[in-house]
């Protein structure tokens, strides 16, 4: 019985290992499509799905993400013939968005970052509680602007309160220490 058994089991690992073969798969081609980078006609912005490699990578710095991840000439090359004197285009995603305004250069004009639901730092969400007893915290925004560059000019967070049936907002603005940490103050 035991040799059996042995066989059985023998013959199974010899079965598995014999199905671990290699498959050859066909090559993959990617090709350039400017289609792909023509402005709306509509609404005459480009409007970009960000597709993150880990969740928060894109609201953790958009602009540093929009800087690395999108060929402004690629774009203005595409839309050359159509006269523009600036470009509009909308980085977006599942918590929220990015709109930058390009020149004609490809040089940033401004931009506006507009995120929901998003996770705050733990010193903040302390902060905001301790600052509002009974009250638990329903909703977030994380808002930014700049004015010109890719250096954010002006940044803040709107926390939504409840207790009970008394709600409020809050509003608290941010500044970064010398190593890019969010630190955010009461209004």
């Amino acid at each position: 019985m035991k040799k059996l058994i042995l066989s059985l089991l023998c013959f199974t690992i010899v079965g598995m290992v014999y199905g671990q073969g290699i498959i050859k798969l066909d090559e993959l081609k990617m090709e350039f499509n400017p289609k792909s980078l023509e402005i709306d006609e509509t609404s005459n912005v480009l409007t970009f799905q960000v597709s993150e490699d880990y969740v928060g990578q894109f609201h953790a710095n958009p602009l540093r993400y929009a800087k690395e991840n999108f060929s402004i000439e690629d774009f203005i090359e595409a839309n050359q013939n159509k006269g523009y004197n600036k470009y509009v285009v909308s980085f977006l995603t599942n918590k929220g968005k990015l709109i930058v305004n390009y020149d004609k250069d490809g040089e940033v004009i401004s931009s506006n970052q507009r995120f929901i639901d998003v996770n705050l730092p733990n010193k903040t969400i302390v902060k905001v509680l301790r600052a509002n007893e009974g009250y638990r915290i329903i909703g977030t925004k994380h808002l930014a602007y700049s004015k010109s560059g890719w250096t954010i000019d002006k940044e803040f967070y709107k926390v939504k309160l409840e207790n009970g049936k008394n709600r409020k907002n809050v509003k608290m603005n941010i500044s970064r220490d010398a190593t890019g940490v969010a630190v955010a103050t009461l209004d």
